[in-house]
C-alpha cells in the first residue's frame, strides 16, 4: 500500500492504525452500552423508548458536528480539528459519569457525539490526503472493516463489563478509549497539503456542487440504510431477547458479536480480487438483492414460526455480511468524487447518512419488542430501497463523466 501512497510525513502503517482507532471510535461510544439499556431504563424510572433517546440524541450530534468540523479541518489542517472534537468527546465522557438524572446523561451523550464526529470524519480525509489509487480502496477497506469491529466485540465488552461492575464501567472504558486516542494524536502529523479559504461563498458553492453530485446522492442514501439495519437491531434487539425472549445481557452481546463477524467478513470480502470473481460495482448490486431476500425471508418467519431467537438472528446475520460487502465501495466511491475538499464532502457525507441513520433509528421506537413482524417488514422497505440506491449509482457511474470535465475549479 504504501507504494501508491501519496507523499506523507506519517509512516503508512502508522495512518492506517490512526484511521482504525479513530473510524471505530463513534460506533463503539454507541455499542458498549446498548446491552446496559434495559438496566439503564429502570435506574433512571423511564421508558425504553426515553432511554433509546441518548442513542438517537448521540447520533444527531454526530452528524451536525461533521458539517461543523469538515470545512474547519479544510481551512486549519486536521490535527487541530481532532484535537477540539477529542477535547469535546472526553469532556462528555466525564460528564456522562457525574449525571445524576435521565436529561443530563442525554446531554452529556449529545456533546459527546458531536465531539466524536472529528474522529470518523477526518479519518477518512486523512485517508484522501495520504493515498492514492488502488491503496486508497485498501485503506477504505481497513477503515470499514475497524468501523465494523466496534459492534463485533462493543457489546460484549459492554456486557460482561455491566454485569461485573455495573452499566457504568462501560462509560469509564470510554474515557479510558479518550486519552487512548489522544496519545495517538500527539504523534500524527499533519496531512492536509493545502488548505482551503474558508469563505462562506466558496463554502457553499462547494457544498452545492457536492450534493449536486448523482453518485453522492446515491453513495450517502445506500450507506445510511446500510448502517441503519445494524443499529436498528443494536437498540431493539435488547429489549427484544432481554425482555421477551427473557436471555441476560451476555447473550445479546454474543448475537451482536456474531452478526459483527458475519460483517467484518463481508468487509474482508473486498480484499479477494480475481478476474473471475464479481467486480466491485457487480457486488453492490448482488450484495442488495441478497439483503432484501433475507429480509423477506424474516417476514415470512415472523409470520408462520414468529418471535425465536433463530428467526431474529438469522437474517440479521446475512444482512450484516451485505453490508460489510457493500460498504467499503459505497465509502469510497462517495468520498472520493472530490478529493481537493476532501474535508467538506466527507462531512456532509457523514452527515447525510447519520442523518438517514438517526431517522431510521426515531422510526424503529415505535417497533414493538413483542413481534419479529414489524421489524422485518421494517428491513423489508430499508432493504428494496438500498436496491433502488445502488442501481441508480451503478447507473450513473456507467455514464462518461462529462460532469468531471465541467468540474468546477477547487475554489480555494
Amino acid at each position: 500500500m504504501s507504494s501508491s501512497a501519496k507523499p506523507s510525513p506519517n509512516h503508512p502503517r502508522f495512518l492506517l492504525f490512526l484511521i482504525c482507532a479513530f473510524a471505530s471510535a463513534g460506533q463503539l461510544a454507541i455499542d458498549l452500552y446498548v446491552p446496559a439499556l434495559p438496566e439503564m431504563a429502570i435506574d433512571y424510572a423511564t421508558s425504553a423508548q426515553a432511554i433509546q433517546t441518548s442513542v438517537t440524541g448521540y447520533l444527531i450530534a454526530y452528524a451536525f458536528g461533521q458539517l461543523v468540523f469538515g470545512p474547519l479541518a479544510d481551512a486549519f489542517g486536521r490535527k487541530r480539528i481532532l484535537a477540539l472534537g477529542l477535547g469535546l468527546f472526553t469532556l462528555g465522557c466525564v460528564l456522562t459519569l457525574v449525571a445524576p438524572n435521565l436529561e443530563t446523561f442525554v446531554a452529556a451523550r449529545i456533546l459527546q457525539g458531536f465531539g466524536i464526529a472529528a474522529t470518523n470524519l477526518l479519518a477518512k480525509a486523512i485517508i484522501t490526503d495520504s493515498f492514492a489509487g488502488q491503496a486508497l480502496v485498501h485503506a477504505y477497506t481497513y477503515m470499514a472493516i475497524a468501523w465494523g469491529l466496534a459492534p463485533i466485540v462493543a457489546p460484549v465488552i459492554g456486557a460482561h463489563l455491566q454485569e461485573a461492575f455495573g452499566w457504568r464501567s462501560c462509560l469509564v472504558f470510554l474515557l479510558i478509549y479518550s486519552f487512548a486516542m489522544w496519545a495517538i494524536l500527539w504523534r500524527y502529523r499533519e496531512t492536509l497539503a493545502q488548505p482551503v479559504h474558508l469563505h462562506p461563498r466558496t463554502l457553499f458553492r462547494n457544498a452545492r456542487m457536492v450534493l449536486a453530485s448523482p453518485v453522492f446522492q446515491s453513495c450517502f442514501l445506500a450507506q445510511g440504510l446500510c448502517y441503519s439495519i445494524l443499529l436498528v437491531f443494536n437498540i431493539v434487539g435488547p429489549f427484544m431477547v432481554q425482555n421477551t425472549l427473557h436471555q441476560p445481557p451476555t447473550f445479546f452481546g454474543y448475537m451482536a458479536l456474531a452478526i459483527g463477524m458475519m460483517y467484518f467478513l463481508g468487509g474482508i470480502s473486498n480484499r479477494i480480487q480475481h478476474r473471475r470473481l464479481p467486480s466491485a460495482e457487480a457486488r453492490l448490486r448482488i450484495g442488495a438483492r441478497v439483503m432484501a431476500g433475507a429480509a423477506f425471508v424474516m417476514l415470512v418467519l415472523a409470520l408462520t414460526v414468529g418471535l425465536q431467537v433463530w428467526t431474529l438472528i438469522t437474517p440479521v446475520l446475512v444482512m450484516g455480511f451485505c453490508a460489510g460487502a457493500m460498504y467499503p465501495t459505497l465509502m469510497a466511491k462517495g468520498n472520493s468524487i472530490f478529493p481537493h475538499i476532501a474535508g467538506l464532502t466527507s462531512a456532509i457525507l457523514g452527515f447525510a447518512l447519520l442523518l438517514v441513520s438517526s431517522g431510521m433509528m426515531g422510526l424503529a421506537g415505535f417497533v414493538s419488542i413483542h413481534s419479529l413482524t414489524p421489524l422485518a417488514v421494517f428491513f423489508c422497505i430499508v432493504s428494496l430501497t438500498v436496491i433502488l440506491m445502488v442501481s441508480k449509482l451503478l447507473q450513473h457511474l456507467q455514464v462518461p463523466p462529462a460532469a468531471a470535465m465541467a468540474q468546477p475549479g477547487p475554489g480555494r
